[in-house]
């Protein structure tokens, strides 16, 4: 379990490209002067969340495929599968889709949306209380095993370290007013679908790490 795999000079060109791209796709976007295309490009069906939607969705199909195929992990990968196929419904927006009133608020207001009828906020809120719940549990779970990991700079706890700081940069910049500007979503959508990629590279890069010459198996039920 101690020898990175792939390599931490491997793992740290793909960082390295996933940040160049990141500033290669900011740098173009911000240079579109026509506000309407450059609209079109970071909202729902622009190429920006398409490409992290599409991430995150294969990172689910993944967790979701490997909780039948690995019998040692099944327990770790079904719980994950519920988070990310959780991940995916919500950078896909899916909350707009049960409800025509839900597209005139954020998700934080969903439940106090007055016009937004109350088995639509039943039906969300148990599926946020399980997702808590299942969240709860997989942390305490996994946290030994990541903080080791960690520890050791294997390169799948490196990219789920970089999702984690990421992500919280995109919500960061969704909640300062500063950022409220076409600009601050340009930076937000390039972001949060740089997370989603990086989500699925922790994915791939974990499975790389158990085919590691000489690796050391986890226990059972850790991802």
């Amino acid at each position: 379990m101690s020898t990175p795999y792939p390599s931490l000079r491997s793992a740290g060109l793909i960082f390295l490209t996933i940040v160049a791209a990141m500033t290669l796709a900011m740098t173009a976007l911000l240079s579109v002067d026509d506000p309407v295309y450059l609209k079109y490009l970071i909202e729902d069906s622009g190429p920006v969340q398409l490409t992290g939607q599409t991430a995150v969705a294969c990172a689910f199909a993944l967790a979701l495929w490997y909780s039948m195929a690995d019998t040692i992990r099944r327990k770790s990968y079904l719980m994950l599968s519920y988070l990310l196929m959780f991940y995916t419904l919500r950078e896909a927006d899916y909350h707009y889709k049960v409800s025509e009133y839900a597209k005139a608020t954020q998700f934080k207001r969903f439940f106090s949306h007055e016009m937004i009828p109350l088995s639509t906020k039943v039906f969300l809120g148990v599926i946020v209380l399980l997702f808590l719940v299942v969240l709860y549990r997989y942390l305490k779970q996994e946290k030994a095993t990541f903080l080791a990991a960690l520890r050791f700079r294997l390169p799948w706890a490196l990219a789920a370290f970089g999702w984690a700081g990421v992500f919280v940069i995109s919500q960061l910049i969704d909640q300062i007013p500063i950022f409220h500007t076409t600009i601050g979503q340009v930076f937000e959508e390039v972001f949060e679908a740089s997370a989603e990629i990086l989500a699925l590279l922790a994915m791939i890069f974990f499975r790389v790490q158990l085919r590691a010459p000489g690796a050391v198996r986890l226990q059972p039920d850790q991802p």
